[in-house]
């Protein structure tokens, strides 16, 4: 049996106006009662994220904001050598006192992007990469 929009709307509409109160009144209760379950049962299920600095000692993170720090550096800028060096291998605190892992750190950004087609001269994150090697390891 097929029910058109039109005739299951009026079919709800004679189920609700035919019958008691009570039963109203248990689907306004079990109606939010329900959603409030599968609610929680979402907020259990679902897993935190999970951060990937996470995996970074508290003493080096203090050792890379002052660093940070006494280079000028943003926090975002921060935040963007730390995923580079977490992404390509390079220890997280190296890649701003040490210009060899700093290489790699580009090296592996440059080939990532070969592979992918692009050009790294043109790529932004490249070109800020760049940018942060001027500022970490100029030579005066």
């Amino acid at each position: 049996m097929k029910l058109s929009g039109r005739e299951f709307l009026l079919n709800i509409s004679d189920f609700f106006s035919q019958a008691d109160y009570e039963v109203e009144m248990l689907l306004l209760l079990i109606l939010p009662i329900s959603m409030l379950i599968f609610f929680m049962f979402y907020l259990r299920s679902r897993k935190p994220g999970k951060n990937i600095f996470d995996s970074i000692p508290e003493q080096d993170m203090e050792f890379i904001d002052t660093v940070r720090l006494q280079k000028g550096l943003e926090e975002f800028d921060r935040d963007f050598l730390l995923e580079t060096a977490l992404t390509h291998g390079v220890k997280p605190g190296y890649i701003f006192i040490d210009i060899e892992a700093f290489t790699k750190a580009e090296n592996a950004l440059k080939i990532q992007l070969l592979e992918k087609g692009e050009n790294p001269e043109n790529n932004g994150r490249y070109k800020h990469l760049l940018k942060l090697k001027s500022k970490l390891f100029k030579t005066s």
